[in-house]
C-alpha cells in the first residue's frame, strides 16, 4: 500500500484551492473546461509527461466519435496528486483521470473516487486473460479499469548524459552497477567540472520513496514497500533499507548530489538532466520520453544503466505486483459511458504505437518495443526490466477479501521518502530508530484495518500476507 498526503489540503478553502491547483500549475496544459463533464466537455487529466503531445492529439481525434469535446490536461507527477485530491473534495473531478492517487481500489470505491466501466468485447480480447484481478482492477465483480502498462518496469534506473560522461573519461554505455564504482564515476564527473547527480528528493517525497523501495530490493530486502514476503511482517528497519539510505547520505555529504535536490520534484530534477545541467539522473524507465518532452535535443545524448546494487556481482532483482488500472472514470462524471469509451480507445493500434514511441512506461506486450522507433537507451532499460523485474506474491490475489482490509487502511507518515528528506537534511539523527517507528506504525495500521474488516464479516487474517513458498529471482506462481 502506498501513502497519500493530505497536508496540502489544510488551511485553505477547497474550492479556492481547486482553482489554484488547476489554474496556477506552470507545468500543466489547460486545454478545456474542468467541470466534470457538466458543460458537455469530457475532461481528461493525467500525469504522463511523455504522453502529453500524444494525449493532446488523441483528445482531438476522439472528440467526433464520442460526440463531445474531449479536453486533455497534464499535471506533473508532483502536482497531480494534490490537484486530484482538491478536485475530489469539491466534487469537481474530471471524467477520466490517471491512477496516481496512491490508494488501493477498495478505498477508491468506498471513497467515491471511481465509477464502474464497461469495456467492449473486442478491447477485452486484446488484453491478457489475467489482466483483470479482483481487488486490483475489479471489485465485487465490477470492473473499474484495466492496465495498459507492464509490471516489469522500474522507477530507479540510472540515466546519464553521454557527452558529460565522455568528457570525464567515462564510458556512457557501461554505467557502473555497484555503489563504489558509481560513486567513483560521480567523483570523476565532479573533477571534470560537471555537476554529477540529481535526484527527485523533494515535493511529497513520493518518488524517492519508490526508488528507495527498489534499491532496498536489490540490496537484499525480501519484500516490497517494507513488507517481507515470507513472514508477512513490516520491516522498514531491515539492514537493506539502512544500507540504501546511508549510501544516499554519503553521496549527499560528499557533495555529489546537485544542491537543491532535496527540494526538487520530479519535473524539477528531470529538467536539470534534460537541459544538460547535470551528468546523471536516477529516474524511471519513462525518463527517455519525459526528458524528450522537456528538451528534445537530449535524445541523442541519452544512455542508461541498471538499478544500483551495493556490491559487484549482486543480482539486481526487483519485484512488482499485478498492474492496476491505468485510468479511472470519476464518480463525478456526467458522461461515464463516453468516458469508458475514451479509456477503451487507448488499446487501439494507433494509440499503442504512439505510446511506445513516446517512451514512457512500457506496454503490456514488451516484445513490441524492440522493433519500435524508441531510442536504444530506452530499449536497453526495457530489456533490463524484462529480465530482472519479477511478479511478486500479493495478499489480495491470495484472498480477494483482503480488499475489505485495504479499504480501511490509512496513509502512514512520515513515510520512507520523508525519512530520507529528514536524514539527508539533518533533522533526523537516528535513521534506524525512525525506520523502526515506520515499521511499527504500518503494522499497527494493518492490524486496526484487519480488526475492523473481521468485525464486519470479512474472512481475513495476517496469514493472508505470508508466502513461505516465495523464492527470489522468479515470478511468483509461475511454476504452479
Amino acid at each position: 500500500m502506498t501513502g497519500m498526503t493530505r497536508r496540502s489540503l489544510l488551511g485553505a478553502s477547497v474550492l479556492a484551492a481547486v482553482g489554484a491547483a488547476t489554474g496556477c500549475s506552470d507545468s500543466s496544459s489547460q486545454t478545456g473546461s474542468t467541470s466534470g463533464g457538466a458543460t458537455g466537455t469530457l475532461d481528461w487529466w493525467d500525469h504522463f509527461s511523455s504522453f502529453k503531445r500524444l494525449n493532446d492529439d488523441w483528445a482531438k481525434t476522439q472528440s467526433p466519435s464520442l460526440k463531445t469535446n474531449v479536453a486533455h490536461t497534464y499535471y506533473d507527477a508532483s502536482k497531480a496528486t494534490q490537484a486530484f485530491q482538491l478536485a475530489h473534495q469539491a466534487n469537481k473531478m474530471p471524467d477520466v483521470y490517471s491512477n496516481v492517487i496512491g490508494l488501493p481500489l477498495p478505498a477508491l470505491v468506498s471513497g467515491k473516487w471511481v465509477h464502474e466501466v464497461t469495456i467492449p468485447a473486442d478491447i477485452q480480447a486484446k488484453l491478457p486473460k489475467d489482466a483483470f484481478t479482483e481487488g486490483i482492477t475489479r471489485l465485487d465483480g465490477k470492473l473499474y479499469g484495466f492496465p495498459m502498462f507492464s509490471f516489469r518496469q522500474s522507477s530507479t534506473l540510472v540515466w546519464v548524459n553521454k557527452d558529460h560522461w565522455s568528457k570525464a573519461g567515462l564510458d556512457p554505455n557501461n554505467v557502473p552497477k555497484d555503489y563504489a564504482a558509481f560513486k567513483d564515476a560521480l567523483g570523476k564527473l565532479k573533477s571534470a567540472g560537471i555537476q554529477p547527480l540529481t535526484l527527485a528528493i523533494g515535493a511529497d517525497g513520493g518518488r524517492i520513496r519508490d526508488q528507495v523501495d527498489d534499491m532496498a530490493q536489490t540490496a537484499g530486502f525480501p519484500g516490497y514497500q517494507g513488507l517481507q514476503f515470507t513472514t508477512g511482517e513490516y520491516a522498514y528497519h531491515h539492514d537493506a533499507y539502512v544500507t540504501v539510505i546511508e549510501f544516499l547520505k554519503q553521496l549527499n555529504d560528499d557533495k555529489l548530489i546537485m544542491p537543491g535536490s532535496n527540494n526538487f520534484g520530479v519535473v524539477d530534477a528531470r529538467t536539470r538532466y534534460a537541459s544538460g545541467a547535470v551528468g546523471t539522473f536516477i529516474d524511471g524507465i519513462w525518463c527517455a520520453g519525459g526528458s524528450k518532452a522537456l528538451a528534445p535535443t537530449i535524445v541523442d545524448k541519452l544512455a542508461s544503466g541498471q538499478i544500483l546494487v551495493p556490491t559487484s556481482g549482486t543480482n539486481p532483482w526487483c519485484y512488482r505486483g499485478k498492474p492496476a488500472a491505468t485510468y479511472f472514470v470519476s464518480a463525478d462524471s456526467k458522461n461515464p459511458d463516453a468516458a469508458g469509451k475514451l479509456i477503451a480507445s487507448f488499446m487501439s493500434d494507433d494509440y499503442q504505437k504512439g505510446m511506445i514511441e513516446a517512451m514512457d512506461q512500457p506496454p503490456l506486450n514488451l516484445d513490441l518495443v524492440a522493433s519500435s522507433n524508441a531510442v536504444d537507451a530506452y530499449k536497453k532499460g526495457v530489456e533490463f526490466c524484462k529480465e530482472n523485474v519479477f511478479l511478486m506474491p500479493q495478499a489480495i490475489v491470495k484472498n480477494p477479501a483482503v480488499a475489505r482490509v485495504d479499504a480501511l487502511r490509512k496513509p502512514v507518515t512520515p513515510h520512507v521518502g520523508n525519512i530520507v528528506q529528514g536524514y539527508l537534511g539533518g533533522s533526523i539523527k537516528d535513521l534506524k530508530a525512525e525506520l523502526k517507528k515506520l515499521s511499527d506504525a504500518t503494522t499497527a495500521d494493518r492490524a486496526q484495518a484487519l480488526q475492523k474488516a473481521k468485525a464486519a464479516g470479512a474472512k481475513v487474517s495476517e496469514s493472508d500476507y505470508v508466502f513461505a513458498d516465495w523464492k527470489p529471482g522468479q515470478d511468483y506462481g509461475a511454476a504452479k
